[in-house]
């Protein structure tokens, strides 16, 4: 059983430094990706995708929230001998990915709810 937690303890350490260096990574580019929103922002958008631009854009700016939430998470719940919990913290950020592709891709449907 000690080999389990041990193996548990190892494996969860190596998945969150390597998450958090990804998503440090995806943070040094985000200011990029939320100027180009914000400008895209700026510009005239057809009636069905006012929605999805602004929906889009609050994902952008709030996803660095979610960055920052899953990696003091992550290693809260690490440093707290809680080693499957980091598993699940850590992908706190990829909801974020997949919501703004799913608006980019829907957006047009979204429509009804402006």
């Amino acid at each position: 059983m000690k080999k389990q937690i041990l193996n548990n303890k190892e494996t969860s350490h190596t998945y969150i430094v390597v998450f958090t260096f990804l998503y440090s990574m995806t943070l040094l580019a985000w200011p990029f990706v939320a100027f180009a929103i914000g400008m895209s922002l700026g510009a005239p958008t057809p009636v069905e995708f006012q929605v999805a631009s602004d929906w889009m854009g609050k994902i952008v700016v709030s996803y660095p929230i979610s960055v920052i939430v899953a990696i003091i998470g992550g290693w809260a719940s690490y440093r707290s001998e809680r080693y499957i919990f980091p598993y699940w913290m850590m992908q706190l950020p990829l909801l974020w990915i997949i919501a703004f592709f799913t608006v980019q891709s829907f957006g047009k449907y979204l429509n009804f709810l402006g």
